[in-house]
């Protein structure tokens, strides 16, 4: 008999971020909001998309719409659930709040932390505050680090076990050290692990329009 999870449920963090997923029969639309609670067998209780996260919400939340709820569960050292389920109704007072049916089953996936998603966006290495930074191309991501391309004709063998600091745009950067180095024709590649959370590298993910859902993998 396959097992429902549903004491998962009590492990999401109320104020937590949950992701919103709304099914429409032509496509969803994806949205990022705050779990306010649960009343057990009868309803799961979720912020209203502020405008900014979703403009034009009234568009897409409404009674009866299927939805799709993910949230990564508390002390599960990286466990998300997801479970598919009705919007029961849209609250206007004393908040604004979506009521979600409460679910007969829920999945639980372990994020991968060794899958890596290709990506290629411009990034900036640097190892010492006196030499300049090499810029570059991040070729790949994953929970755990990246994969940093550099065009040059310098020998940089001695990079390998370097800590270093990764600046991915105007003020997100993050610290690592870099634990593989390998040539190619017009440079080198860094494999770099990053000395960042599971939550931190799952942001970067979202400000550069990675899905981190790409790194889950169903527990049977």
């Amino acid at each position: 008999m396959r097992k429902t999870n549903l004491e998962k449920l009590n492990q999401i963090v109320t104020g937590g971020i949950v992701d919103l997923e709304i099914l429409t029969p032509t496509s969803s639309r994806r949205v990022k909001t705050e779990f306010i609670g649960l009343l057990e067998n009868k309803f799961i209780i979720l912020n209203y998309p502020s405008a900014k996260r979703l403009p034009m919400a009234s568009d897409y939340l409404r009674d009866g719409v299927m939805v799709v709820v993910r949230a990564l569960i508390e002390g599960s050292g990286g466990h998300i659930i997801a479970f598919r389920q009705q919007l029961m109704s849209v609250a206007s007072h004393p908040a604004k709040l979506l009521f979600i049916q409460y679910p007969s089953q829920v999945q639980l996936f372990a994020l991968r932390s060794q899958a890596r998603i290709p990506t290629l966006f411009p990034a900036k290495l640097t190892l010492t505050d006196e030499q300049p930074p090499f810029e570059g191309v991040i070729k790949d991501i994953s929970l755990t680090g990246v994969m940093f391309d550099i065009k040059t004709t310098q020998e940089l063998d001695e990079l390998k076990d370097m800590r270093c600091t990764v600046v991915f745009d105007g003020d997100t950067k993050h610290e690592g050290q870099i634990c593989s180095v390998k040539k190619h024709a017009s440079g080198i590649c860094c494999g770099i692990r990053l000395f960042a959370s599971e939550e931190q590298m799952k942001a970067l993910m979202g400000d550069h329009f990675i899905d981190p859902s790409a790194l889950e993998v169903e527990i049977v």
